[in-house]
C-alpha cells in the first residue's frame, strides 16, 4: 500500500517549469546521427512546451550542440553536476536551486507527437492538483510530471527517470496517472527504426524532417509493414516486450493478422537483462535451430515481424555495444564487433521477409506510430 502523501503543494501557485534531458551517445556515425535527431526533436518539444505556457524551460546537457539547439529553442542551458549522471539527483538539484514546486521533466528522444496542446492539459492537471504525479509509462516512463517536487526527498531517487513514477507514488505517497496510450505518448526514439518511422507519420515534428533519419538502410522495409498492417489476409508478427494496450490497438486498427510472441516485459526494471535472468520462447528456439533457420522460422509465422531483439540478446547473455546494437538495427553485420550479434544480424538482412529490428520501443510507440501512418490519407480512411 502506498504511504500517505508527505507533503500538501498549494494548486495554482507560482509557475510550472519544463526539464528537458539530453546526453550525448558514443563516437560512431549511427550514434552521431541518433544524436542529431534527438536534438531536433528536444528542439520542437521545447518550442511547443514554451506554447503551452511551460516557464522556466531548463535543457539539461553537457553537449555543445545541444546546447546552442535549444538556447535556440528558448531554454536555459544547464551543465549536470553528476559524474557518471544521475538523473534523480539532477532534478531534485534544479527544483531546489530555482524553487520549483511542479515540473514536467522528458528525455529529449519523447514527445515528438505531442501537441502543446497536449502539453498544455498536462500543465493544467498540474496546476490543479496539490500532489500528484502523472507519466506516460508508469513502470518504465519517458516524461514525468509531478507536484510537490518536494516529494523528491521521500524517494530513493533513481539514476534513470524510468522507475521515477513508480517511486514517487510507491514511496512518497503521490496520487499516480497514467496519460492516454498513443503514438504521442509512448513514442521514444532511441533507435534507427525509431526516427524512419517517425518520418513518415503526419505529424513529423519540421525539425526532424530537416534531419533525416536512416532511409537508405530502412525506409523500404518501413514502406513494406506499413502496406501490410492495412492489407487483408496478410499476417503480421510482432515479438518482444510488448503491453495490452498495444496489443488492443493492433487488433482494431490493423487489416491485417498479428500474430503477438509478448514476454520479458519489464525486463530491464528488474535488471533481468542484467542478472542473466531473462528468458525467451524464441531464445530457445535461436539456441536450438541457430540464425538462419530461426529467421526462416519467423517467416512461416508472418510475412512481416517486428522484432525487440534486445529480449534475445539477453536471454543469449550477450551484452553488445551500443554502436554493435544500432549497427544490428540498420542491417550492417559488417560493422558490427560482437560474433553473435553480427552473425544473428546477417541471417536477418538475408531473410527474405520485411522485419525491423530494434528495443522496446520498437513493439510500442514505433508500432503505433507505424499504424497511424499507414492508414494516413489511405483510401479506406
Amino acid at each position: 500500500m502506498a504511504a500517505a502523501p508527505i507533503v500538501q503543494g498549494v494548486t495554482g501557485k507560482g509557475n510550472t517549469a519544463f526539464i528537458l534531458f539530453f546526453g550525448s551517445g558514443g563516437p560512431s556515425a549511427v550514434e552521431a546521427q541518433l544524436d542529431r535527431i534527438r536534438i531536433a526533436i528536444g528542439s520542437g518539444t521545447l518550442r511547443r512546451a514554451a506554447a503551452a505556457g511551460f516557464a522556466p524551460l531548463i535543457a539539461v546537457t553537457a553537449d555543445a550542440a545541444a546546447t546552442a539547439a535549444f538556447a535556440a529553442a528558448g531554454a536555459e542551458p544547464n551543465v549536470p553536476c553528476t559524474e557518471p549522471f544521475h538523473f534523480g539527483r539532477e532534478l531534485q538539484r534544479l527544483v531546489r536551486e530555482r524553487g520549483i514546486e511542479r515540473v514536467c521533466a522528458i528525455g529529449a528522444g519523447a514527445g515528438a507527437l505531442l501537441t502543446s496542446a497536449d502539453l498544455a492539459s498536462v500543465r493544467d492537471e498540474l496546476e490543479r492538483s496539490t500532489a500528484l504525479v502523472l507519466s506516460n509509462n508508469y513502470y518504465s516512463a519517458d516524461l514525468v510530471a509531478l507536484t510537490p517536487t518536494t516529494a523528491l526527498d521521500a524517494i530513493e531517487l533513481p539514476v534513470t527517470d524510468n522507475p521515477l513514477p513508480r517511486l514517487l507514488h510507491q514511496q512518497a505517497g503521490l496520487p499516480s496517472r497514467q496519460l492516454p496510450r498513443s503514438a504521442a505518448t509512448l513514442l521514444d526514439v532511441d533507435t534507427p527504426p525509431d526516427a524512419t518511422v517517425l518520418l513518415r507519420h503526419p505529424h513529423c515534428p519540421p525539425e526532424l524532417l530537416s534531419v533525416g533519419a536512416f532511409e537508405a538502410e530502412l525506409g523500404p522495409r518501413v514502406d513494406a509493414l506499413m502496406t501490410l498492417v492495412t492489407t487483408a489476409e496478410r499476417e503480421l508478427l510482432v515479438a518482444g516486450r510488448v503491453g495490452a494496450p498495444v496489443w488492443s490497438y493492433l487488433e482494431s486498427q490493423t487489416a491485417s493478422r498479428v500474430r503477438m510472441l509478448a514476454e520479458e516485459r519489464g525486463m530491464q526494471a528488474a535488471g533481468r537483462d542484467a542478472s542473466g535472468d531473462a528468458r525467451t520462447a524464441l531464445g530457445f528456439l535461436y539456441e536450438l535451430v541457430g540464425p538462419k533457420t530461426f529467421f526462416e522460422r519467423m517467416h512461416e509465422l508472418g510475412d512481416g515481424m517486428l522484432f525487440d531483439s534486445r529480449v534475445l540478446f539477453a536471454h543469449l547473455g550477450w551484452r553488445p555495444s551500443a554502436s554493435d546494437r544500432f549497427s544490428s538495427d540498420l542491417f550492417r553485420p559488417g560493422e558490427i564487433e560482437h560474433e553473435g550479434v553480427r552473425e544473428f544480424t546477417a541471417a536477418a538482412r538475408d531473410a527474405g521477409f520485411p522485419l525491423l529490428l530494434g528495443g522496446q520501443t520498437l513493439v510500442s510507440g514505433v508500432l503505433w506510430t507505424m499504424v497511424d501512418a499507414a492508414w494516413s490519407g489511405h483510401p479506406e480512411q
